[in-house]
């Protein structure tokens, strides 16, 4: 296979991982795609942006697939990479997605023109797959405040056992994103990775309307009585069942449906 078929798939692959489903999954089942397009500053990132907006976004949304999230990181080793955020049914949208995209001779067009240049616009693509967690299986579309933007902030809570995850995304289903909710910290969505990186692991993203109240946020969350009384159950404590917490801030970009 010659290196532009490559390419090709491999961004077809990607762009196949998705359908379109309303805020909140019906039947408890959901699932999302993260799609980390890695860049350096050295290379053509706003062919890579363009790209993005011009075509992959595009893309998706005439296959049905409705909002996608694109961000990029604010700060951090990650910049400026992008992420893009996708949610869908169930495994089968997969395939079906795939068909549909294959006969799109929009984005067949738009690929080619984007593989035209022998340098790549990014420099690795990675792939994870999330299933929602049961009370919260899709994505939750961001409020936005007039003349504002929201910072988004996506956190990686890594287990040592699957025991150990199993029982932190129970404590979410349990009330952990309850309290999230009453404190200012906003869910988009929550998803026990299938597939990726540091399993197992729990990642999610959040969303705040300004800095500042993100850590006003954070400072609730941790005096709050019924986080503290759910997070000293027996068997709840963190420290017992999350071994590396990592987090990003992160931006969605002005073309993004999730901003």
């Amino acid at each position: 296979m010659q290196r532009r078929d490559l390419i090709r798939s491999g961004i077809l692959a990607g762009l196949a991982a998705g359908a379109h489903i309303p805020a909140q999954a019906a039947a408890g089942e959901g699932y999302v795609t993260l799609e980390w397009f890695r860049c350096r500053r050295d290379i053509d990132v706003q062919r890579m942006r363009s790209f993005l907006d011009d075509s992959v976004l595009p893309a998706y949304n005439r296959s049905g697939i409705k909002p996608v999230g694109v961000f990029q990181p604010m700060v951090g080793p990650d910049s400026p990479s992008f992420l893009v955020v996708v949610p869908y049914t169930s495994m089968a949208a997969v395939q079906e997605t795939k068909t549909k995209l294959a006969q799109d001779g929009k984005w067949a067009k738009d690929l080619t023109a984007f593989e035209e240049k022998w340098e790549l616009a990014y420099e690795r693509r990675e792939s994870s797959l999330l299933r929602g967690v049961k009370t919260f299986p899709g994505i939750e579309i961001p409020k936005v405040e007039a003349g504002k933007t929201n910072v988004f902030e996506l956190r990686t809570y890594e287990s040592r056992n699957t025991t150990g995850h199993e029982k932190k995304v129970a404590m979410f289903d349990g009330g952990e994103i309850d309290i999230f909710r009453r404190v200012g910290i906003n869910p988009v969505f929550f998803g026990s990775t299938v597939f990726g990186s540091r399993m197992p692991n729990l990642t999610y993203m959040v969303y705040y309307p300004a800095w500042e109240a993100r850590a006003e946020a954070w400072s609730r969350f941790a005096n709050d009585p019924d986080w503290k009384k759910l997070s000293t159950a027996p068997g709840n404590v963190d420290r017992e069942l999350v071994s590396i917490i990592s987090n990003q801030l992160m931006s969605g970009l002005p073309f993004s449906q999730l901003k």
